[in-house]
């Protein structure tokens, strides 16, 4: 099979029929395949080619067939599939655009032998490939397509030129008018054609049609570029004028220049001190008159302050570099080809001389370069490929690429130096929105509260300044900006000339569909902060290779960063970019398909958490969870691994359920449910009812008595933990009551024994007795070893406080057996050591009672529980204490404290009280114990 690309796009077998392709749809997935040379194309991009901005199912489905089609219609195999789409295989077959580019490189080596002949004839071999003027006429209107077939259609255009040269130089002045002037009349910018045919012309005694030539090209380039003609066009007029015939068109002649392009510095730079010595260290002269690196990349997010930082080092360090500073702008889409020759033209070579071809651009650069001190600066690099023809080969000159992206590929295969620019601190941040501002004094309340909602990006933080040195007051300027939905909108200059969401804009339209729909994606949520299966949810992907290439792709371009669990994050204005961008170009019901997939990932997340951290029974949410099983759920070992998880999801969740409460109740309230262990370990209380609450209207509103009855009984532990007994009892009855008419003997169960605890603890003894009869009678019919521990842990609490010790440790001894029996041991076997051991102090054991604490300790500590670390930690002061060890007991009770000053436990002013006894050395104490609640 032969495929050509040099005019329409077609497929012709070995007698040279034209084999059809099928439909306009199987032409444009060929017409992708072939543009890509060989590389696999994504079959987001596939799709996009095929029908916009659609990620349905039914069209991934409709590719597949496509492609099944293609492949039968065309009667090749070649079109393999491969990770995250297809690729064409060309061996054995032919490619007119590859016959084309070998005919051309194959003529320019004979041409720079000085074989004309040959060479002229293997140029017009490979122009009469040609078809029609442009490649891929007709076919798919895309990026992918239109870059090869301008890449294409520049390469005819040289190699023509080139051809037409070779052809002068041979006389064929007379034969060439014609078809010079055809072609030249289609591209009247391209100077070197305009002189070509005026020399063909001239040399043809058609003098005033030459000089009709130059006058129209003047006028064209002064209306269009506001230019003058080059050096090659004007002495060719020149000559012409003069008379006679000029053999050639001449060259201008080489100067020796020293540029001087830096723009100018910026104004009130500050901070970035670490960045700048990290410049400085690159341009370190190691003494031998190298660098210790040519090149380094300047990376980061739009509006990050990458050209500011890079111009004031550049301005500081003008002397290292007396050959002179290039500044190319290469606007992320620049030819190489044309950034190539104006930097050998800025460095002084004339434009004549200036290779044709992009290799040996890049080779007479080095040259240059090699034997001078030559400051390069790169900006709005979009590409490694942009760039690594610039990179010094020897000699002193350095090479400073500015990009949004990383350029991973020069740092592993070239080894520049990555030099990547995160969000300003706050005392930087506020030092430069004063400066720009032009304010003097102390920062007020309302400029530190500008500079928080920057967030620390450069850009932002100068329109703001601008804003105010107009006048804005700053307190007008902080309630402008406190929305999120319009906080953007708000981040512009008057003139709408510079502002922060196009910043953003430039990043993300040069991604591809499927980065695109995952960024979005990653805005919905106002955690701005998500597990890599979250995010495949979010976004619909089910491969982990797929997933993992689109973050990697988001991460090179400065949108999203990665922590060292992998969690995705997105800069705070980034996320509200995002989040607009998803309001334009997805529908609401596409928006809250994406919300309930991600609900449905963490459900599940939490579920396996939860199974580790807290295995008591009683409305979990398991049901809640799908079949299905999504990608990277955590592996979670153990209950440490679980809480660890949890520790890292846990803003993240909290945010979620705040979130969705209302649009998504029936996902939300089992995410409540299912972080109730952690919570009790882990949280401050105020968190804990703040999220339960949350649970149970959002259990109301999905019409759910078991996620109603399950928060219930949890926010009746945090209300019993902080002694607020009425809204404990209200909670636990109300629980109880919807756990009975559901028929949950379990929950029952398990809420009648934290209501028996917490009277108890209140001194109620008489009234705590019955639910936790009752509590004892359910939890042995269903013979759960976690709901036994409790109830027979509370039974002890009761017996003790009633002064019934032996009745207390026979209780005790039936929990720390009922917990041995439990995939849960050692978090519940904390809570009975800790009791035995106030049990033991009680009793005068002294040395037992130290080893029961000592037990829980470690038994805490292992299993993640804050809380019961610091309770047992307090009975271990107290046993310091008893054995008049009060630096000991000091030690002990000190990190008690400090644990549950963050948590916020009823147990707090009770031990700060005691420290300040022990510090005082009054030994008089009593060691923490109580009933299990949870």
């Amino acid at each position: 099979m032969r495929f050509e690309v040099l005019g329409p796009l077609r497929a012709v077998d070995a007698s040279g029929a034209v084999v059809p392709a099928g439909r306009r749809q199987h032409e444009v997935v060929l017409a992708c395949l072939l543009a890509a040379g060989g590389q696999t194309v994504t079959d987001g991009t596939l799709r996009e080619a095929l029908w916009g901005h659609d990620p349905s199912d039914s069209k991934r489905v409709a590719l597949r067939v496509l492609v099944h089609h293609l492949r039968r219609n065309l009667g090749t195999a070649s079109i393999t599939r491969t990770a995250g789409g297809y690729r064409i295989v060309l061996d054995g077959h032919q490619f007119d655009a590859d016959e084309f580019v070998a005919l051309v490189d194959a003529a320019g080596r004979d041409e720079a032998r000085g074989r004309l002949t040959e060479a002229r004839e293997g140029y017009r071999a490979a122009l009469r490939l040609w078809r029609a003027t442009d490649a891929y006429q007709g076919a798919a209107d895309t990026d992918l397509v239109r870059g090869a077939a301008g890449q294409l259609g520049e390469r005819r255009l040289t190699a023509y030129e080139s051809c037409v040269d070779i052809e002068l130089s041979l006389g064929l002045h007379r034969e060439l008018c014609a078809e010079l002037s055809t072609v030249a009349s289609a591209n009247t910018l391209r100077e070197r054609l305009q002189a070509q045919l005026m020399l063909a012309l001239v040399r043809s005694d058609r003098r005033a049609e030459a000089l009709a030539v130059y006058e129209r090209t003047r006028r064209l380039l002064a209306d269009e570029l506001g230019t003058d003609p080059g050096s090659r066009l004007q002495q060719l007029y020149t000559a012409i004028l003069r008379g006679p015939e000029p053999a050639a068109a001449p060259t201008a002649a080489p100067v020796t220049v020293r540029p001087a392009q830096l723009p100018a510095p910026p104004s009130n730079f500050v901070g970035r001190h670490d960045e700048l010595a990290a410049l400085d260290a690159v341009n370190a002269d190691p003494g031998d008159g190298r660098r210790v690196s040519g090149s380094v990349v300047v990376t980061g997010s739009g509006g990050m302050g990458k050209t500011a930082l890079v111009t004031q080092w550049a301005h500081q360090h003008r002397q290292s570099f007396p050959d002179g500073q290039l500044f190319l702008d290469l606007d992320n889409d620049a030819p190489v080809s044309v950034t190539l020759a104006r930097a050998l033209v800025d460095l002084g070579v004339a434009p004549d001389d200036v290779p044709r071809q992009v290799e040996a651009r890049a080779a007479r650069l080095r040259s240059l370069l090699s034997s001078r001190a030559v400051l390069m600066v790169l900006d709005n690099v979009g590409s490694a490929q942009q760039a690594r023809p610039f990179i010094p080969g020897s000699g002193g000159s350095l090479l400073v690429i500015i990009s949004r992206s990383r350029l991973d590929g020069l740092v592993a295969r070239d080894g520049t130096q990555l030099l990547v620019l995160r969000p300003l601190g706050v005392e930087p941040a506020t030092r430069l929105l004063r400066a720009v501002a032009g304010m003097s004094g102390p920062a007020t309340d309302a400029l530190r509260a500008l500079v928080d909602l920057c967030h620390g990006m450069p850009l932002a933080i100068r329109i703001v300044g601008a804003h105010l040195r107009l006048g804005t007051s700053p307190d007008v300027l902080v309630d402008a900006l406190h929305d999120e939905r319009t906080r953007l909108a708000r981040l512009t200059t008057t003139d709408g000339d510079v502002n922060v969401s196009a910043v953003i804009a430039v990043s993300y339209r040069r991604l591809a569909a499927p980065e695109r729909l995952l960024l979005r994606r990653l805005g919905l949520l106002a955690a701005r902060a998500v597990a890599p299966g979250a995010a495949a949810a979010l976004a619909g992907i089910s491969s982990g290779t797929v997933l993992t290439d689109l973050i990697g792709r988001l991460a090179a371009a400065n949108l999203v960063t990665l922590d060292a669990d992998h969690r995705i994050s997105l800069h705070q204005l980034t996320h509200l970019f995002a989040r607009e961008q998803g309001h334009v170009d997805d529908s609401p019901a596409e928006r809250a398909d994406a919300e309930r997939q991600a609900l449905r990932w963490y459900a599940q997340a939490t579920e396996l958490a939860q199974r580790h951290i807290r295995t008591t029974a009683g409305g979990a949410g398991r049901s809640t969870a799908s079949d299905a099983c999504p990608l990277f759920l955590p592996e979670l070992a153990d209950t440490a691994a679980a809480v660890a998880w949890v520790d890292s999801e846990a803003d993240t969740i909290i945010a979620m359920i705040a979130q969705f409460g209302g649009a998504h109740p029936d996902l939300v309230w089992p995410l409540a449910a299912n972080i109730r262990g952690w919570l009790q370990r882990r949280a401050p209380r105020d968190t804990w009812i703040t999220v339960t609450e949350q649970g149970i209207r959002a259990a109301a509103l999905a019409g759910s008595s078991i996620g109603e009855a399950t928060l219930h009984a949890s926010l009746g532990v945090a209300h019993s933990l902080l002694l607020q007994r009425a809204e404990a009892r209200a909670a636990y009855q109300r629980a109880s009551t919807l756990f009975g008419q559901g028929g949950d003997h379990a929950g029952r169960a398990d809420v009648e024994a934290s209501l028996g605890a917490m009277l108890a603890d209140s001194g109620a003894l008489d009234e705590a007795l019955p639910p936790l009869l009752r509590a004892r009678q359910l939890a042995t019919g269903l013979a759960d070893p976690d709901l036994l521990f409790k109830v027979e842990l509370n039974l002890g609490y009761l017996h003790r406080r009633a002064d019934r010790l032996p009745e207390a440790l026979d209780a005790y001894t039936s929990a720390l057996t009922a917990a041995a029996r439990s995939d849960n041991r050692d978090w519940l076997s904390a809570s009975v050591h800790t009791n035995l051991g106030r049990l033991q102090l009680l009793r005068g054991d002294v040395d037992l009672a130290g080893h029961h604490y000592d037990t829980a300790v470690g038994l805490a500590r292992g299993s993640g529980d804050r809380m019961r670390e610091a309770w047992a930690l307090h009975g271990c002061s107290d046993v310091a204490a008893a054995r008049r060890d009060i630096p000991a007991a000091v030690a002990a009770l000190h990190e008690a404290v400090t644990i549950l000053e963050r948590l916020g436990d009823r147990r707090l002013d009770e031990m700060r009280a005691r420290l300040s006894e022990l510090l005082s050395d009054n030994a008089a104490g009593s060691a923490p114990d109580g009933p299990d609640p949870s």
